[in-house]
Parts: C-alpha cells; structure tokens; sequence
C-alpha cells in the first residue's frame, strides 16, 4: 500500500501519478507489491539494490549512500500478545524526498501521518526531519516494551528466591530467547546511529545532526538496559539453578538419614531372619516384643547421636 504526502503550502495526500518532483514528498510503503515499487523506483530513480533490500526481509542494518539519496535500514520493535518481534524499516532519504517502506504498520509513521500539525512543520524543515521523527519514535517505543520485560525479570527473580520450580526456567530462558534479537539489532544499530551522527552526509543537513546525535543516546539507554536485562537473567538463572542443587541436597540428605536409621533395624531383623534352630528369646512369650524394643532403642541412639552432631 502506497501513502503519498506532498507539501506546497501546506500537507496533501496525492496518487503517485501526481507527484510534482520540485516539491517535498515523502512516501510510505505498507507491504508494497513489485508493480507499486517498481512505480517508485523509477520515480526517484532508486538503484537496484536499494530495490532488492525494500524487497527482502530481515536485511542487516545499514547506512548507504548512493549519488541521488541516502539508504538506511533500521529497526523497531513491537509486541503482539506475549510474543516480541523486530521490525524492519527501511527509508530512502533524498534532496527533497523521503520515502519509508515496512511490512506491518508502525508507530513512528502511523502517529505522523495522524497529526498533519506535525508532518507540516517537518515538511518545512527537510525531509531529513521526518526521517529523524520516524526513527526517533521508534527508537522510543522501546522503552515499554523493555519495562513490560524488567517488571517480568523482576517478578522471575522474586519466585526464584522464595521457591525454584521448573515453571520458572522456562519462563528465564523464554526471557532469555527475547532478547537475543534485541540486543543483536540495537547493538548493531547503535554503531550505525553513531555514523550519522558523527559523519556528514549530503542529505541529513547540519540542522538535524544534533537531533540524530539525540536519537543515538537514546539506543545507547536501549542497549544498557538490554545489557542489564541480560545480566539480571543470568543472574536468576544461577540463583535456580543453586535453589535446585540445595533442593536436591535436602533431598539427598533427606534419604541419607532414613537409610542410616534403618540399618541397625534392618541388621537386628536380618539377624533373627536367619534359619538357625535356636535365637535368644525365640521361645518367650515376650520374644518378639524384646526385639522390637532392641530396633526402637537402636533408632532412638541414632537419632541422639545425629542431634548432637548437627545433622539435621
């Protein structure tokens, strides 16, 4: 799908076929098709590459520049239900155009193109400006969704300390598969934001240099949370897995001390099991009850026994 908006006095949506090549465009692709891309690279004259790269998915980051533009992949994110996604934007930014492309709606173009206030003073800045306020929001939009994950990593690490069940590493390494992407794509990111805003390139003019130099701390924020994210998990994975080895230490311990306490009793029974034809006591009327008591008196002197020496 093709969004067309051209500025000459003020903000109006046109059809390609109307667009007036002296005045600032900017075109937003949703999911474009080849024949409605194919219209756009030949009027903007896009080089075949830049065509192929709006064609493909999950294209790495990067900062090109060709005679006639400058080509920029980068990346939002989005949350549908549980699951997080990366999402790719790519935008071409020339002398008085702007064109961005992505397979799903985005935060960044979708408020702009809802608030014709704003698109209109951006219009008059450069279309360097709008491409600096789509990155900017998407940049942004990273913020909820990565608190959303600190208040889950946080809960994580509560359950954690107060009991360790199998539950909760699925829950850590989910976590832990999540951010894998997100860390990939904002570190690459960040090194790409920092060449626009260190380097001079012929379409981002003086004037909006600052304003990417802005958008370039705000991933390096992004990517210092990402990192402790990261830490805090490998931390709640280490604290699982020692709760699981004390656990499992209890247990052993647990058994341990049955199974003491049972010897003396299983030696005596196995003692009077024996076929002999005589055993103390055999032929008392209280034979059995004597024995019972020599078990009951052994179990008693071992339980002492472990109680003075702390074992339990």
């Amino acid at each position: 799908m093709l969004e067309i908006f051209q500025y000459d006095g003020g903000v109006k949506r046109i059809q390609i076929g109307e667009i007036d090549r002296s005045k600032t465009v900017w075109v937003d692709m949703t999911d474009v098709t080849i024949e409605e891309l194919a219209q756009v690279k030949e009027m903007f004259l896009l080089h075949p590459l830049t065509e192929e790269d709006i064609q493909m998915m999950d294209v790495r980051i990067k900062v090109e520049e060709f005679p006639d533009y400058l080509f920029c992949v980068f990346y939002g994110i989005a949350k549908a239900g549980e699951k997080v996604r990366m999402v790719e934007l790519d935008t071409v930014v020339g002398k008085n155009f702007v064109i961005t492309s992505h397979k799903q709606p985005l935060v960044g173009t979708t408020e702009l193109k809802n608030n014709t206030q704003r698109l209109e003073s951006l219009f008059q800045k450069g279309p360097d400006f709008i491409f600096h306020r789509i990155l900017d929001v998407e940049i942004d939009h990273y913020f909820p969704i990565l608190e959303q994950m600190e208040d889950e990593i946080d809960r994580l690490e509560e359950e954690v300390t107060r009991k360790a069940e199998p539950p909760l590493l699925s829950k850590i390494l989910m976590l832990k598969r999540e951010l894998i992407p997100i860390r990939k794509y904002v570190f690459q990111q960040k090194d790409k934001l920092s060449y626009i805003a260190k380097n001079e390139y012929a379409f981002i003019s003086r004037r909006a240099v600052p304003y990417f130099r802005d958008v370039h701390d705000h991933t390096i924020r992004v990517h210092d949370s990402i990192e402790n994210y990261k830490e805090a998990l490998s931390g709640a994975f280490k604290v699982y897995m020692s709760m699981m080895s004390n656990h499992m230490n209890e247990i052993m311990k647990t058994l341990t001390i049955m199974t003491t306490l049972s010897l003396p009793i299983m030696a005596v029974s196995s003692i009077y099991g024996m076929n002999f034809a005589h055993l103390p006591g055999e032929e008392q009327p209280w034979g059995f009850w004597y024995v019972v008591l020599v078990m009951l008196a052994c179990l008693v002197i071992t339980l002492v026994f472990f109680k003075k020496r702390k074992w339990f």
